[in-house]
């Protein structure tokens, strides 16, 4: 066909082609609410998944059946001998690290592995190791602690300086048991979470003006500073500048920050009406989370769904990675050596791994929208009884086909750009001799770099909004979003800032509430003798917490944010279906009532 804009009407083999073309009208049984009357959406794509968890399962049998995790975690000997496993060593599992020869200033020993009985706790002890013609004795120069069939010095050890260059990969196993000697603070930490994050949308809900001006109060404030940061440092000495004109540049960056300080003031001034709306639809949502709390429960549940099947993943994942043939290396463990088909199997249990986990995602995001929908039209009548029950059960017996395809486009994004990553890692190490063949390559993967990952925000951004539209239409997910597009396409305006402005709040508030909790963590850990006496360092369980409280709190704010995304794409409905929004919550009422008369 030729150009789109010479075509008449008639003449348009698709809508989409004409310039003016703003998506189909809704559909008028909106007007009740979410529609009642569905059926199964995407069942193809439901099948596909279910025979993916098939190829799962078999993957996983294979695994077991033919997989030896022996291989991988029993060391070696420093003559090849596998610890446990090989001919006269059955009974000696552990590594030990002995040196033959007296350390000096000018000799720095004959360093071996040794398979023992078991690991020595105290210096001088008598320790039994194999060899190939029977067990005999050798007594300790260390004492030390079982890791990974390992015999590692503790770090307080004086010999640890000496054998820390075998023990590189056990460095870290005294602050691991860390972790479990602070497992209640970790559950305090846990509640704290989950009471801050009730307290952020209890705030929110009495000062949601406050917080958003506030915000750009300070989003302005930090503008106006750094341009004038810029404008006094030109003004100095920049006599060993990189930049042949210093102020010059210095100029040009500060007249920038102001440019965009006069140009985001002059929107702000068009579109104030849009932040009040932004502000009344983060007030819903809070009203939301406060009405239908259990909603909450589903990403937890999930998660912790999503953990044992991590477990399982990684349980059937080792017998893989052992199913090859173990090849000594002059190290305590071996190497695999993994034929093609091995690698393919590995191969296919990440991305099958990748795909239930977006699954998991999509599932948790339909039941929150298809439970914010309900919870927005039920004060037009909506019936409002067991929402997250009804939302389950509509998303597994109807929508797990149209979840399955959204789950799987993001994960084919994710594997498109994992592979351009390794492309381009593989590239640079062979060009990284040729500093002009290693400038074109960073550029070229640079730039289709932030292509990739920009559209997988984009595909992120279309799914997302296809999950709402499904919950509240019941169609198919292809269906669902487009029309949930050409919705945000119409509104594009008030969705842009809305957004913006719900992402900058549940970004500040899972930060405020992980790094609070988190720090009354390591204040517990450091200030109670119980605990500060017995971890050698605070650092790795003030990793755990934060971990931890920052999982928690994003799960609650993910509920928050869809929340939000939901609210607004109900109330764009709710306002082309009755020119005027009439199923609203009480904060979009009082907007309506202020700025919308």
């Amino acid at each position: 066909m030729s150009n789109n804009a010479q075509l008449l009407p008639s003449e348009w083999e698709y809508p989409e082609q004409n310039p003016d073309y703003k998506g189909n009208d809704l559909d008028r049984r909106l007007e009740q609410g979410p529609i009642e009357d569905r059926g199964c959406t995407d069942c193809i794509w439901c099948i596909l998944y279910l025979i993916m968890w098939g190829g799962l399962i078999t993957i996983g049998i294979i695994a077991l059946s033919n997989g030896s995790p022996e291989t991988l975690f029993l060391p070696y000997n420093s003559d090849g001998q596998q610890c446990g496993v090989s001919e006269n060593f059955e009974s000696c599992p552990y590594s030990y690290l002995m040196n033959t020869t007296q350390i000096d200033d000018t000799q720095n020993g004959n360093f071996q592995f040794y398979c023992v009985v078991s690991c020595p706790s105290t210096v001088n002890e008598q320790v039994n190791y194999c060899t190939v013609n029977g067990i005999e004795t050798l007594d300790t120069l260390y004492g030390t602690y079982d890791y990974m069939s390992v015999c590692s010095p503790y770090k307080s050890d004086p010999y640890w300086d000496l054998t820390k260059d075998f023990f590189s990969f056990t460095a870290s196993e005294a602050d691991f048991q860390d972790i479990g000697k602070t497992w209640a603070i970790s559950l305090f930490v846990c509640v704290i979470t989950l009471i801050l994050a009730n307290f952020i949308m209890f705030l929110v809900k009495k000062c949601a003006s406050c917080l958003v001006w506030g915000v750009l109060i300070l989003y302005f404030s930090l503008l106006i500073l750094f341009g004038f940061l810029f404008y006094y440092s030109g003004k100095g000495d920049f006599s060993n500048a990189h930049f042949g004109n210093s102020y010059g540049w210095c100029l040009t960056i500060a007249i920038i920050f102001w440019s965009i300080a006069g140009i985001s003031f002059l929107m702000l001034g068009c579109y104030y009406k849009r932040i009040y709306l932004a502000i009344a639809v983060i007030k819903a949502a809070a009203d939301f989370t406060r009405d239908v709390w259990q909603v909450v429960i589903v990403p937890l549940s999930i998660f912790g769904v999503m953990i044992a099947f991590l477990i399982f993943w990684i349980y059937s994942t080792t017998y893989l990675m052992s199913y090859g043939s173990p090849e000594y290396n002059k190290t305590p463990f071996p190497e695999i050596d993994l034929n093609s088909g091995v690698i393919g199997m590995i191969i296919g249990n990440s991305i099958a791994f990748y795909w239930n986990c977006q699954f998991a995602m999509a599932f948790s995001q339909y039941v929150v929208a298809s439970c914010c929908c309900m919870w927005y039209f039920h004060h037009m009548g909506v019936n409002l009884h067991r929402p997250v029950f009804k939302s389950i059960k509509r998303g597994l017996m109807h929508h797990s086909g149209s979840l399955a395809l959204g789950s799987l486009i993001l994960t084919f994004v994710a594997v498109l750009r994992f592979t351009f990553d390794l492309l381009h890692k593989i590239f640079k190490q062979g060009v990284q001799q040729n500093k002009g063949a290693t400038g074109c390559l960073k550029c070229w993967f640079g730039y289709y770099g932030c292509i990739i990952h920009c559209f997988e925000r984009f595909i992120r951004f279309i799914t997302q909004n296809a999950y709402i539209m499904v919950a509240m239409t019941g169609k198919s997910f292809c269906k669902s979003a487009h029309d949930g597009y050409y919705l945000i396409f119409r509104h594009k305006t008030a969705v842009a800032i809305t957004d913006g402005i719900g992402e900058i709040f549940s970004t500040l508030a899972n930060l405020s509430i992980g790094i609070t909790a988190t720090f009354i963590g390591f204040i517990m850990i450091t200030q109670i003798d119980h605990y500060s006496n017995q971890i050698s360092s605070p650092v790795l369980p003030t990793v755990f917490f934060a971990f931890i409280s920052l999982t928690l709190s994003s799960i609650f704010m993910n509920v928050y944010g869809m929340g939000i995304d939901t609210i607004l794409l109900c109330y764009m409905a709710d306002r082309e279906l009755f020119s005027t929004a009439k199923s609203v919550p009480q904060s979009l009422q009082e907007f309506l009532d202020k700025y919308q008369k």
